[in-house]
C-alpha cells in the first residue's frame, strides 16, 4: 500500500534525523549500561552453517563508566545457547574492555574476556568443560532514539588464545547513558 509506505520511509527519515542531531553522552563521568542480543554468528569454529536445524542465541549485559571524553571502561557478563545437527554448547561469559567513541556515534570496542562452555555430543552422556579466555573486538554505531538511549548495532570479532576458537558475527544493542 502506497500510504503505509509513504509513513515507513517518513518514520525512518525522522529516526535518522533525529539520530544525527543527538549527541552522545559520552562526556566524562557518564555511565553506560549495554544489554545485548545475538543470533547472528556469521562463522567460526565448528560451525555447520549449512544445516536447516542450526539454533544459535546469546545475551549479554554490559555497563560502565567513561574515563575520559568518548572512552569508556565496560564489564560484562553473558550467555549463549548454541544446537547443532551433533551437539549442543551452552557457555557463560566474563569481560572487561575499553570502547571509545570515534565520532558522536561510531565506536570501536576492545575487550579481554572469559568463556566457559559446557559442550556435549548427542551421541554420548558425557558433557566436556572447556574454559577460553579470548581477545574480543567490535565495531558499531549508536542511532539514539531519545536523548540518552540509542539502539547499537556492531559487528563483532572474539579470537581465543587457548584453542583457537573464533567466533565473529553481527548483535545488536540498547545503549543507555546517563
Amino acid at each position: 500500500n502506497k500510504t503505509d509506505m509513504s509513513k515507513k520511509i517518513i518514520i525512518i527519515t525522522c529516526l535518522i534525523c533525529l539520530s544525527f542531531s543527538i549527541s552522545a553522552q559520552t562526556e566524562r563521568g557518564h555511565w553506560l549500561l549495554n544489554p545485548q542480543f545475538t543470533a547472528f554468528d556469521l562463522s567460526g569454529t565448528n560451525n555447520d552453517l549449512d544445516k536447516d536445524n542450526r539454533f544459535k542465541l546469546g545475551m549479554g549485559f554490559k555497563g560502565g563508566n567513561f574515563l575520559c571524553d568518548r572512552l569508556a571502561l565496560l564489564v560484562g557478563v553473558g550467555f549463549k545457547v548454541d544446537r547443532q545437527n551433533d551437539y549442543k554448547d551452552n557457555s557463560i561469559n566474563l569481560n572487561t574492555g575499553l570502547r571509545y567513541y570515534l565520532f558522536s556515534k561510531l565506536y570501536l570496542s576492545a575487550e579481554l574476556g572469559y568463556d566457559k562452555v559446557w559442550l556435549r555430543e548427542y551421541s554420548s552422556n558425557i558433557t566436556r568443560k572447556r574454559d577460553y579466555f579470548y581477545f574480543g573486538a567490535d565495531l558499531g554505531y549508536s542511532i539514539f532514539v531519545s536523548q540518552n538511549v540509542a539502539i547499537e548495532p556492531d559487528v563483532y570479532w572474539k579470537y581465543s588464545f587457548t584453542d583457537q576458537r573464533n567466533e565473529y558475527g553481527f548483535k545488536i544493542g540498547i545503549g543507555v547513558f546517563f
